[in-house]
């Protein structure tokens, strides 16, 4: 399916509420000030206006799952090998007793089922919260994490700009949120019509394609 299009205020514009879609060119969208209908021929003028309220919009092209699953492998990656290899030395310079005993093979793998999740949580804490450091901190400043860049992709408000610090957190916590409803607060970025997860609906934040 064809990433779809948004239609939004420009910037510099104090009156922006949200984002509307412009799914194909068939298909209507409205604009973010008034709610009045826009064609969405409208993206391809050389300066883009509500046809009611005269305000500047600013059209741009969200991003798809595939291409937002592939910037997420490369941010998983790098913080693998970064928290991961922190975490990892953290916890063998405490010297923790295994969480699976002496187990080993079929036995560690069935010892998996009685391991207690917030000794897990524990022992991943660090990691954790170097990850939501990670993505808070290049959401709130540059709007593009280290996948966002490769892929070209960034992280935007309704007015096109990096999400503001408390939305970034926001977005944090509802990636958190999303994994534990069984990953389908990431996974309702397939069907979403603006190509959105819960994280994007609670921060007010859309994922779109640089030109």
């Amino acid at each position: 399916m064809v990433p779809c299009a948004v239609m939004g205020l420009r910037a510099d514009d104090a009156h922006a509420l949200r984002l509307r879609n412009l799914w194909r060119a068939s298909c209507p969208t409205a604009c973010p000030a008034c709610d009045a209908g826009v064609d969405p021929a409208t993206a391809r003028d050389d300066d883009p206006r509500c046809p009611r309220c005269e305000q500047p919009l600013l059209p741009v092209r969200v991003a798809g799952v595939w291409l937002r699953a592939a910037a997420g492998v490369v941010d998983a990656v790098v913080l693998l090998a970064t928290a991961g290899l922190l975490n990892f030395l953290l916890l063998r310079w405490l010297d923790l007793a295994p969480l699976l005993g002496d187990a080993r093979g079929l036995d560690a793998m069935l010892s998996m089922l009685d391991v207690d999740p917030a000794a897990v949580l524990r022992r991943c804490a660090p990691a954790l919260a170097m990850a939501a450091l990670y993505f808070g901190l290049f959401w709130s400043l540059t709007g593009r994490t280290l996948g966002h860049r490769m892929l070209r992709l960034r992280v935007i408000d309704a007015y096109g700009q990096p999400p503001s610090p408390w939305r970034a957190a926001v977005r944090v916590v509802g990636h958190g949120l999303g994994l534990l409803l069984g990953a389908m607060g990431w996974l309702w970025v397939a069907f979403d019509r603006e190509k959105r997860g819960l994280h994007d609906h609670l921060a007010r934040t859309y994922v779109v394609r640089e030109s």
